[in-house]
């Protein structure tokens, strides 16, 4: 009755847009159900339809745009039509061809937060990629080039606030521009890695460049009547700023892109940052290099085309351009001796408006909200999640072609007094120079591809994959994936009583290696009562892979080439040395019937050798 085609994956590079550590286990399912293995018939996409997608690989033929209504108070504005909007392309009209109003509630969403340790399965990872397009995405990145070292607990506690306030099913993603390789790797539900990454990191920002020389006895002041002359140290720090500054546009870039091909919500972006001071000083040694100046588009045109708004913290809160003088006058004298000097205070100004300008101008321009005027982080956090839920999804089909590199302005309006709308102020054509390319190993479907290189789960059909440790084989942990798909996308408008399933699973370790790279089909033809019984319960399948010690991120994607379907999720786990078996869990989830398409023959043998 079964088929099963094994391919091995030939090369698989570039698999995540993003780096790829891991993080530690978690035991997160569905709860609320009539049974812990039942899982959910859901849309192929719950916000918008597949062919309703933008496109902006070659040609922008689709623009979506997020919209956040609030009235006077800042509270969101909800029960807006289509009808209540209007929407300007370069001061053309435009008409709306799909709307969305999204409302988020994630105590509706039944996903079970678990971390119990006395759960005699505590040691296997149960997760699921149900709901994941009715998430709220959030990313958040850690400037930590940007952060003053004195205010890295400040910044942790915002960035620990923002993590411990979302619901079990946000997808969150955590990064640093300063290691673009520390990160969660994907939007995960798993906060261990992010906790991790959070409490490890410490600020690294240089003193604006001004301060720097009134802190440094004997080193020259940048005044005109010194023709800005500069110690090379100070040379070299300016050098770093701007590699700096580089780095950030840079890793701002990246999550863009990651998240450009998501469509139908909100995607956020929490950017933890004191802003850099490049670009302010009155001497051209500060202005932006060419460089700088080209990271900076580049992010600007990835965060406008993936319609990533982005929400500027600043840990310094409220702080004064005068701090540094203060601590510094006594030192605040050139070669010859003299005072502070009127040029010296106005570049500190300069640099220090520079720095809060710059995070004002990312939010203004991608349809965020700058929250770095405040010292209350906890408020600047919960108005970041509160954006996150209540928000309007419209698109519409530009009437001029996209022509050039130059922006091209979105304005939104509501026809309804009192109200503000943020939006992402315009879109560029697509830049490839961030872009990260996915290599497609030979026989593997272009739709398997795309699910495993993703960055997000995917819910087109919904799964729930249990990882178990079955035994130990040269140095390395055996593990089996115990793989639910749901029945009823498989079963929808079937008529000639052949399912079949194209499914891959791949495993990358916190350097970034990948491994266990593999491909199967089953094609199954089954009964009228088979049927039902798949619908009913889904369809199982059960593969071994093998894990060193130490922290891994196991993907598994799943296709039904005969509707197109198709659902991804990411498995966290942490692999201890000399792992214990739990080969008898694994024989009492096989007791449990449910139609499966194929079993590893490595994990029949544990479980034969078990009884």
């Amino acid at each position: 009755m079964t088929r099963a085609c094994l391919s091995t994956l030939l090369t698989w590079l570039g698999v995540a847009l993003l780096q790829l550590p891991a993080s530690a286990q978690i035991m997160s399912g569905l709860r609320n159900q009539p049974g812990p293995r039942d899982i959910p018939t859901m849309p192929l996409d719950t916000n918008v339809s597949s062919d309703l997608r933008p496109t902006f690989r070659t040609a922008i033929t689709r623009v979506e745009v997020s919209a956040l209504v609030v009235d006077e108070a800042g509270e969101p504005v909800r029960g807006l039509t289509a009808a209540d909007f209007e929407v300007f392309d370069g001061k053309r009209p435009q008409s709306i061809t799909s709307f969305t109003a999204f409302g988020y509630n994630g105590s509706l969403i039944p996903l079970d937060d678990r971390d119990d340790s006395s759960d005699d399965a505590a040691t296997a990872a149960l997760v699921t990629n149900a709901w994941s397009s009715s998430s709220r995405l959030i990313a958040l990145l850690i400037d930590d080039l940007h952060i003053d070292a004195r205010r890295t607990g400040r910044a942790r506690v915002a960035a620990r606030r923002l993590v411990t306030q979302l619901a079990p099913s946000d997808l969150l993603y955590v990064g640093l521009t300063s290691t673009p390789t520390l990160s969660t790797g994907a939007f995960t539900r798993d906060r261990r890695r992010a906790l991790e990454l959070i409490d490890s990191f410490a600020g690294m920002r240089l003193p604006d460049p001004t301060i720097e020389l009134l802190h440094a006895p004997g080193q020259v002041t940048p005044n005109r009547q010194l023709e800005g002359t500069r110690m090379p140290g100070l040379a070299a720090s300016e050098q770093q700023r701007a590699m700096q500054l580089e780095q950030a546009y840079g890793s701002l870039g990246r999550v863009a892109h990651a998240v450009r091909d998501i469509s139908g919500r909100r995607k956020t972006l929490v950017f933890l940052s004191e802003g850099s001071p490049v670009g302010a000083s009155v001497t051209s040694s500060g202005s932006l290099s060419g460089n700088t100046t080209g990271a900076m588009l580049d992010a600007l045109a990835a965060a406008s085309v993936a319609d990533l708004a982005v929400y500027p913290i600043n840990p310094a809160g409220l702080d004064l351009p005068g701090e540094g003088l203060i601590e510094g006058h006594v030192r605040s004298v050139d070669l010859g001796n003299r005072d502070v000097a009127q040029d010296d205070l106005s570049n500190v100004l300069m640099q220090y408006l520079q720095a809060k300008n710059q995070l004002r101008d990312l939010a203004a321009l991608t349809g965020g909200v700058s929250l770095i005027d405040t010292n209350d982080l906890g408020a600047a956090v919960d108005r970041v999640l509160r954006d996150a839920s209540d928000y309007y999804v419209l698109s519409y089909e530009p009437d001029r072609e996209m022509k050039g590199k130059t922006m091209r302005p979105i304005e939104v309006r509501v026809r309804r007094p009192g109200v503000r709308v943020f939006t992402r102020k315009g879109y560029m054509a697509p830049s490839g120079r961030l872009a990260v390319k996915t290599r497609t190993a030979a026989g593997v479907s272009p739709a398997l591809t795309t699910l495993l290189g993703g960055t997000v789960g995917v819910d087109g059909l919904p799964m729930v994959v249990q990882a178990i440790a079955i035994g130990e084989h040269n140095g390395k942990t055996r593990v089996a994936l115990v793989t639910e798909t749901a029945g009823g996308p498989l079963i929808d408008g079937l008529d000639d009583g052949q399912i079949e399933l194209d499914q891959a699973v791949l495993s990358i370790d916190g350097r970034g290696k990948t491994s266990n790279a593999t491909q199967k089909r089953a094609v199954l033809q089954v009964t009228p009562e088979q049927t039902t019984a798949i619908g009913r319960q889904g369809l199982r399948a059960i593969w071994v892979i093998e894990l060193a010690p130490g922290h891994h991120q196991v993907r598994v994607a799943t296709v039904d080439p005969r509707s197109g379907r198709g659902g991804s999720l990411f498995l966290e786990m942490d692999i201890a040395s000399g792992a214990i078996p739990h080969t008898a869990a694994l024989t009492a989830l096989l007791r449990s019937p449910m139609p499966t398409a194929f079993v590893d023959p490595q994990a029949r043998k544990a479980i034969d050798g078990d009884k």
